[in-house]
C-alpha cells in the first residue's frame, strides 16, 4: 500500500503511515494521544480535529456536533488517510494533556484528606525527609519482602563430598528457608557450575518464598551488597501509579503516574475488551500498550533516583481489575464480557519481566493480585488489604472506590460481599459534552450563586477551563439541585431569569463558562442530557450499595465506617455526594478518605509474605454479587434517580 505523511499540529509530530490508515490510530503512532472515549467507533465525538491541509476520506458518518462540522472538524478515528500528505490540527478540547494522578507519597495513615493533596502541591522539596520520616508501607505487618537476599557458604566439592550442584544449593537453601519446595529454573542451572566456583563456592542467591515454596531468582557469586528494589504497580482504567520501593528498609524510594495508554482503545473495559478481541491483533496490541506505560513509569522512576539501575529491580507487584490483569498478562478477556461474564482466571501465575518486556532486571518475578470475579479485581482485593476488612475484630465497613466502575465491598472478618456496577464513565468524563478526566483546565469545584446564577469555579492547575472533570461534576449536579436549576428528576427550569439558561442543540443546558474565559474558544455548558447520565451513574452506585445492604439483611445505620478510595474518590466533595444521593447519608465522620488503596496494597503484599498471603486469601473468601441476577438491583436503580432518592426518608439530612 501507498504510505503518506501526516503532520499533527500544535506539536508539529510528522508520521508515516498506509493510506487507509485512520487519524486516530497515525496520532497513535506519532505518541500524540487524542480523547477517545469510546474506543474510536465514532459515537463520543471528542476526536474532533481539523484539516489543514490534503483530502482525507470519512469512513461513515458520525456524531460530531454540528458547530464543528460547519466549522471545517472531522473524528479522527473516522477520517482515512488516502493518496496525499496530511497537517492535521488537535484543539485543545481533543488533546489528552497531563492527568492529575494520585500518588500519594506515603501509601499509609489513617486517610488521605486535602491537606495532603495541599502538601503535595506546595511542598515537593521536603519529600526527601518526608520519605524518612514516613510510616511504614507494611502497614503492621512484618518485613519479609516477596523478594530477598541470602548469602551462603556451601561446602566445596571433593572427592568425599561429591555432590551435584544443584543438590548442594538446594539442600542449603532448606535448611536456611526451611522451605521444601525449591525450584531453580533451567537458565540458571546452566551456569551453576561456574557461579559456585568464581568465589570459592561464596554466593548470593535471591529468592522468593511463597507458601512453602522458594523460586530462586538469581545466583550470584561472592557475598555481594548489590541494592534491591522492586516496584509495586497499580494498574488503573484510567491512570497507572508506580512506587518504588527499598525491599530491604521496607520503605517507598520514589512514586510516579501517567494515563493509561488503553485509553485510546476506549474509556471502559468493555471497549477495550471489544477492541483485543475484534481487532487484528488487538489483544497483542493493547497488552503492549499497557507494557509501554509500565516502562515510561519505570523509566521516569529510575531518572529521579539515577542511582538506582533496571538491573536492580527484582520483583514487581501489579494491582488492577480483572480486566486490566487479563490485558496486562495477554490473557484473553472475551467472556468477562459475555454471560455468564467468567474471567479466564482470578488467580494468575508467576512470569518474568523478561517474558513481559518489562524493562527491569530480566529475572525479576512479576506478581499479579488475584480477582474475585469478571468485575471486581485485584485493585479492591488489594483495598481490603490495606484497609483491613478481613482482620477478625475489623469494624463493619464498606469500601468503595469509584472510578471508571463503581465496586464495594461491604463486611468484616470472615464475612465480606462484594458486587460491581458501571457508573464510572460519566464521572470520568464519558457521555458528558464537556466532560473530561482530571487534567489541567478541567473544573474540579463549582459554586452557583443562588440569587444571580452567576458561576465560579476552580480548576486543576488553575488553568484556563477546557471542560469539567468528575468531581466537578458531583459540584455542578449538586449546586444546580441546591439554586432550584434543575428539580429532582434532573429536568431544567427554563424559565429561570438568567441568560445562561438557553436551548442549545441538544436541548436544555446551561451555560457554566462563557466563551470568553474558556481556553476552548466555546461557551462550556451543561445539558439536561449530561444530567441524565449523571443521575443514571449516581444512581447505579447508590444502587449497588442498597443491593449489598439488602444481600446481607443490614441497614445503612448498620455501617461503622465508609472507606472512599480511588483517585475520584480522593477529590470527592463528601457532603454534595450524599446531596445527589450518590452516598449514603449517613454521619460525615463515618467517612475516610483512603487515597489509592490498590498502590497502598501491592506495597504491602511486595514487602510482606504475610501480607501477600492474607490477599490471597480475602480474595478467595470474598463473596460476589452478580447485579444483573433478578430484580433487586434494577428495582434499586429506578428508585435511585432522583435527587437524592425517590424514597426521602434515606435521605433525612438533606435540604429539598
Amino acid at each position: 500500500m501507498n504510505k503518506r505523511f501526516v503532520t499533527f499540529l500544535p506539536a508539529g509530530v510528522k508520521v508515516e503511515v498506509e493510506s487507509g490508515t485512520d487519524l486516530l490510530t497515525a496520532a497513535s503512532q506519532a505518541n500524540i494521544e487524542i480523547k477517545a472515549p469510546c474506543g474510536g467507533d465514532g459515537t463520543c465525538g471528542k476526536c474532533a480535529v481539523q484539516l489543514k491541509s490534503g483530502k482525507a476520506k470519512a469512513r461513515r458518518d458520525s456524531h460530531l456536533a454540528t458547530r464543528l462540522a460547519e466549522k471545517g472538524f472531522d473524528l479522527a478515528c473516522q477520517t482515512l488517510v488516502q493518496d496525499e500528505d496530511l497537517v492535521v490540527e488537535i484543539p485543545k478540547t481533543s488533546a489528552m494533556s497531563k492527568h492529575q494522578v494520585l500518588v500519594d507519597r506515603s501509601p499509609v495513615g489513617e486517610g488521605i484528606s486535602e491537606a495532603l493533596s495541599n502538601y503535595l502541591l506546595h511542598v515537593w522539596q521536603l519529600k526527601e525527609l518526608f520519605l524518612e520520616k514516613q510510616e511504614s508501607p507494611l502497614h503492621g505487618y512484618p518485613l519479609n519482602p516477596l523478594c530477598r537476599r541470602i548469602r551462603l557458604t556451601l561446602p566445596a566439592a571433593n572427592l568425599q563430598d561429591n555432590r551435584d550442584d544443584l543438590n548442594r544449593l538446594t539442600m542449603a537453601l532448606r535448611k536456611e528457608t526451611k522451605c521444601t519446595d525449591i525450584n531453580v529454573s533451567l537458565p540458571i542451572i546452566r551456569n551453576l557450575g561456574e557461579t559456585l566456583r568464581a568465589d570459592n563456592f561464596k554466593v548470593t542467591v535471591l529468592l522468593s518464598e511463597v507458601g512453602g515454596k522458594a523460586e530462586v531468582i538469581a545466583v550470584e557469586p561472592g557475598h555481594g551488597h548489590q541494592p534491591l528494589y522492586g516496584i509495586a504497580v497499580d494498574i488503573g482504567t484510567t491512570t497507572v501509579v508506580a512506587y518504588l520501593l527499598d525491599l530491604e528498609k521496607g520503605r517507598v524510594v520514589e512514586t510516579a503516574g501517567t494515563h493509561n495508554r488503553q485509553a485510546r482503545f476506549g474509556d471502559d473495559v468493555i471497549s477495550r475488551i471489544v477492541y483485543a478481541v475484534d481487532e487484528t491483533d488487538g489483544l497483542t496490541t493493547i497488552h503492549q500498550s499497557i507494557i509501554d506505560t509500565i516502562n515510561t513509569l519505570i523509566m521516569d522512576l529510575l531518572v529521579k533516583q539515577r542511582r538506582i539501575k533496571e538491573s536492580d529491580i527484582r520483583v514487581i507487584m501489579t494491582a488492577g481489575n480483572t480486566t486490566m490483569a487479563h490485558l496486562f498478562l495477554g490473557i484473553n478477556p472475551k467472556f468477562i464480557r459475555l454471560e455468564p461474564y467468567i474471567p479466564t482466571a482470578n488467580f494468575f501465575p508467576v512470569v518474568r519481566a523478561q517474558e513481559l518486556g518489562l524493562r527491569v532486571n530480566s529475572d525479576a518475578l512479576v506478581f499479579s493480585y488475584p480477582s474475585v470475579a469478571s468485575y471486581v479485581g485485584g485493585d479492591i482485593v488489594s483495598g481490603a488489604l490495606f484497609t483491613g476488612m478481613g482482620n477478625t475484630e475489623a469494624p463493619i465497613t464498606l469500601l468503595i472506590d469509584i472510578g471508571t466502575n463503581g465496586e464495594m465491598v461491604l463486611g468484616a472478618g470472615d464475612w465480606l460481599v462484594t458486587c460491581s456496577c458501571s457508573a464510572g464513565p460519566a464521572f470520568e468524563g464519558s457521555g458528558i459534552t464537556f466532560g473530561m478526566r482530571a487534567m489541567h483546565g478541567a473544573i474540579e469545584r463549582m459554586e452557583i450563586d443562588p440569587q444571580t446564577y452567576e458561576v465560579s469555579y476552580t480548576t486543576i492547575n488553575n488553568g484556563k477551563p477546557v471542560g469539567i472533570c468528575g468531581s466537578g461534576l458531583i459540584d455542578c449536579l449538586a449546586k444546580l439541585r441546591r439554586t432550584g436549576i434543575i428539580d429532582r428528576a434532573g429536568k431544567f427550569q427554563t424559565s429561570l431569569p438568567t441568560e445562561r439558561m438557553r436551548i442549545g442543540e441538544a436541548g436544555p443546558e446551561y451555560v457554566l463558562v462563557w466563551q470568553e474565559d474558556t481556553d476552548i474558544n466555546r461557551d462550556v455548558t451543561i445539558s439536561e442530557a449530561d444530567v441524565k447520565n449523571l443521575l443514571r451513574a449516581k444512581g447505579a452506585v447508590f444502587a449497588g450499595i442498597r443491593t449489598l445492604l439488602s444481600v446481607v439483611g443490614f441497614e445503612l445505620e448498620s455501617i461503622e465506617y465508609i472507606n472512599v478510595a480511588g483517585g475520584f474518590g480522593n477529590y470527592l466533595n463528601i457532603p454534595d455526594a450524599i446531596a445527589i444521593g450518590l452516598l449514603p447519608d449517613i454521619p460525615i465522620e463515618k467517612y475516610k478518605y483512603v487515597g489509592n488503596t490498590s498502590a497502598k496494597g501491592a506495597c504491602m503484599a511486595l514487602l510482606s509474605q504475610d501480607a501477600w498471603a492474607e490477599a490471597n486469601n480475602l480474595a478467595g473468601k470474598m463473596t460476589y454479587i452478580e447485579l444483573s441476577v433478578g430484580n433487586l438491583f434494577m428495582d434499586e436503580f429506578i428508585s435511585s434517580l432522583f435527587i437524592p432518592h425517590t424514597d426521602l426518608t434515606l435521605f433525612p439530612n438533606v435540604s429539598l
